[in-house]
């Protein structure tokens, strides 16, 4: 593959973090993603095509809005590069073809997903359960279907329980049915048994991450913390990872 086709990746996929950002603040607010055009947050002027160039406008407001000069979150440029970098990897791995749109899909749906449960501890279903069939149909293009749905059924199964367990014995929701359809749509994409190390990573991270957030700001232990980000970056990672854990599995005995 040649350097211009990743230049290309890296602008279009942070094109497409640019509209992702617009669906991580309208979507728990339940704000059309149509209309109205993009506005500052703050002084709602319209922003004109010209500062709404992914990374480069950022860079050229100095991190400011044009109209009130409030500062623009840095959640912006970062998700723009950030997706503009997994399209260089997806592209790179799995070539232009349709295995990179469903991957390209998988990773900008926990993008999404792992911003709004962080700031509002909530998982879009719109994004979770499409990406269910999603999953299942990459899977069985690639003649892995049963896998697929074995990794579907066992991560949203394993949340399940965890969850219905969990609020009988707590007296309270411990998982939302947005973390069940979230583990759901990973399984389905990165099928079974890789669904096991998905799940492992994400608690491990989560609860390393949790304590250090809880004693550093000294909050209870009560304090909810959403576990979708963590989910997503173990689903994520998986992927990304595919090769080693695949050569970790023989070297257990575990054929694929």
């Amino acid at each position: 593959m040649h350097f211009p086709y990743y230049i290309f990746a890296f602008a279009f996929g942070s094109a497409v973090g640019s509209f992702l950002n617009v669906l991580i603040y309208r979507l728990p607010r339940q704000l059309s993603i149509v209309a109205p055009h993009s506005f500052c947050p703050k002084c709602r002027k319209a922003i004109r095509w010209y500062e709404n160039i992914p990374i480069i406008s950022f860079i050229g407001l100095r991190g400011k809005c044009s109209g009130c000069s409030s500062r623009i979150s840095l959640r912006y440029p970062v998700i723009e590069a950030l997706t503009g970098l997994l399209f260089v990897y997806t592209l790179s791995r799995f070539g232009f073809g349709i295995n990179f749109l469903f991957i390209a899909y998988f990773f900008c749906g926990l993008i999404v997903i792992t911003f709004i449960d962080f700031s509002f501890q909530v998982i879009p279903d719109m994004i979770s359960i499409p990406g269910i069939f999603f999953g299942i149909a990459f899977q069985a293009i690639n003649g892995n279907f049963f896998a697929g749905l074995f990794g579907m059924l066992f991560g949203g199964g394993l949340i399940l329980f965890i969850r219905v367990i969990g609020g009988k014995v707590y007296k309270k929701e411990v998982m939302g049915l947005g973390d069940v359809y979230l583990t759901a749509m990973i399984g389905a994409f990165v099928g079974f048994p890789f669904i096991l190390p998905a799940i492992f990573l994400g608690a491990l991270i989560g609860a390393i991450l949790g304590i250090l957030y809880i004693t550093s700001t000294h909050q209870n232990r009560e304090s909810p913390i959403p576990f979708g980000p963590f989910l997503s970056l173990g689903g994520a990672s998986v992927v990304i990872f595919e090769p080693y854990i695949y050569k970790l599995f023989t070297l257990l005995g575990i054929y694929l």
